[in-house]
């Protein structure tokens, strides 16, 4: 039997990485409701150290935020070697077409609008790291 040490938990991390504390907030209870772990962060630094320091499963990234910039997060995250391959949603309220090519090609998982749908939303995060399971004491 491995030791209690090595026991990885069955639910899924979401780094949440949004500027504006109110939806933030929001953004955290849907994700905890659909039966995964919210991690939260309000700029671009916090967001980068956070995925580095807890290795979540997914990165939800808005672009538009202080302390660096949403971009500059993605990059960061993609070019550390902890955090390289970590899939990241952006969920952003920019309309530059330019942006969100240098974003695309920069390797993001999916990419969605403000304001966004939460079926959407959530069937995204579904799409890439399966239905949340309970936890299994066993």
């Amino acid at each position: 039997m491995a030791p209690l040490l090595f026991k990885k938990t069955s639910t899924k991390k979401i780094l949440i990485v949004e500027d504006e504390p109110n939806l933030l907030k929001v953004l955290k209870i849907r994700v905890q409701s659909a039966g995964y772990e919210a991690l939260t962060a309000l700029d671009a630094y916090q967001g980068v150290q956070s995925a580095i320091a807890n290795r979540p499963d997914l990165v939800i990234l808005d672009l538009m935020m202080p302390a660096g910039g949403g971009y500059q997060s993605l990059k960061n995250i993609r070019t550390s070697l902890l955090t390289k391959d970590l899939p990241v949603v952006i969920l952003t309220g920019a309309r530059d077409e330019e942006l969100k090519n240098r974003v695309l090609e920069a390797g993001v998982a999916a990419y969605l609008e403000k304001p966004y749908n939460p079926e959407e939303f959530l069937g995204t995060i579904r799409q890439i790291l399966g239905e949340p399971s309970a936890e299994n004491p066993g």
